[in-house]
């Protein structure tokens, strides 16, 4: 079978009004705060979604604007049991409500309908700008708030506490919007025990901007995390065929946090899978919006992994139970089913915190 490579629409701007630059970060996680002994390792669910901003709304072909989507991602989230998800193109702009349900921006409007179909979240930073006024862009006196443009992490309240947060904008940055890094430390309710979890979307841009932001990304971790484990997702713009990855996927795993699902550079054979489990493995990440799975996957090599751009790292030493694609399909048709909630299918994963 033909190698497929189906990139999701990396170059679409998110959109948002000019927003000032910063380089600010917030405060150092302690690896030293108090923390509850951990009798048992806890399983952790996790997840990052490209979401695809509000500000690309079109009806062409399959692709429906943010309200028709909407319903479908809130039902993705809820139906897996997720404690943490990563979100990217979450658009901040209050430009934009018109187009929304029940938020002044995409975020909180996500954030609004998970709770209102009874589920509990909360983002860990709702500041849209690293403004004084953090709710718009316009007039901006500059002030640190933590905000990170279109990459939010939402968790689930009943499972996770909240700790810290902040955030991080690349020094290396592409055309159009700023790119940041957005992280929290969380800890579970059922052990105590606490995390890092990062969340980025790395510039659509020209190899070297990936790289430097890479190199960033592991640079502002390793200063956060303190010895506190490690989970990193988002949208990073780069499959495993893609050159950058030669540096990328060796790189995040001698920083020590590897790829969850332990795939190779230039293959898509899974050698020494990381998972327990691997569920939808040979399907991408990229789904163009086309109703036909088979378009985007390995339909008749399913020992294969597919090819993506959504990635979810984690701590070498923790183990992972489950990987997964998660598609809204008919498994014996083969075809997508519903509205279709965004051209990335949301990449999972379920690990045990020690």
């Amino acid at each position: 079978m033909r190698r497929t490579f189906l990139a999701c629409l990396a170059a679409v701007s998110v959109l948002v009004p000019a927003a000032v630059t910063v380089s600010a970060t917030t405060a150092t996680a302690s690896s030293g705060s108090a923390r509850a002994a951990a009798p048992a390792p806890t399983d952790i669910r996790v997840a990052t979604y490209n979401i695809v901003s509000v500000s690309v709304d079109t009806t062409r072909g399959e692709q429906r604007p943010w309200k028709q989507r909407r319903d479908r991602i809130i039902t993705q989230i809820r139906k897996q049991g997720l404690d943490v998800v990563g979100v990217q193109e979450a658009n901040p702009s209050r430009h934009w409500a018109p187009r929304l349900v029940d938020g002044p921006n995409q975020y909180l409007d996500l954030r609004n309908g998970l709770n209102r179909a009874g589920a509990a979240w909360q983002v860990t930073n709702t500041a849209a700008y690293n403004c004084v006024n953090a709710t718009t862009s316009s007039r901006c006196v500059p002030q640190d708030q933590g905000a990170s443009n279109a990459s939010r992490i939402l968790y689930n309240t009943r499972t996770i506490d909240l700790v810290s947060q902040g955030s991080y904008q690349y020094v290396a940055q592409g055309e159009g919007n700023r790119q940041f890094l957005a992280w929290a430390v969380l800890r579970t309710k059922a052990s105590g025990r606490e995390f890092l979890f990062v969340d980025t979307h790395i510039a659509p841009d020209a190899a070297a901007v990936r790289r430097a932001q890479i190199d960033e990304l592991i640079a502002e971790v390793d200063r956060i995390k303190g010895d506190l484990p490690v989970i990193a997702v988002g949208d990073f713009n780069t499959q495993k065929f893609d050159p950058v990855a030669a540096d990328m996927i060796p790189q995040m795993k001698a920083a020590g946090y590897g790829d969850t699902a332990n795939q190779q550079y230039d293959t898509n054979n899974l050698r020494n899978p990381r998972p327990l489990r691997l569920v939808n493995r040979w399907i991408n990440s990229c789904n163009h919006y086309s109703r036909n799975v088979a378009s985007f996957g390995y339909e008749d090599q399913r020992d294969r992994i597919g090819n993506g751009i959504d990635w979810i790292f984690a701590t070498n030493s923790l183990l992972v139970k489950e990987w997964k694609v998660n598609v809204l399909m008919n498994p014996r048709t083969l075809r997508m089913q519903g509205v279709i909630p965004s051209d990335h299918n949301m990449v999972e994963a379920t690990i045990a915190m020690p």
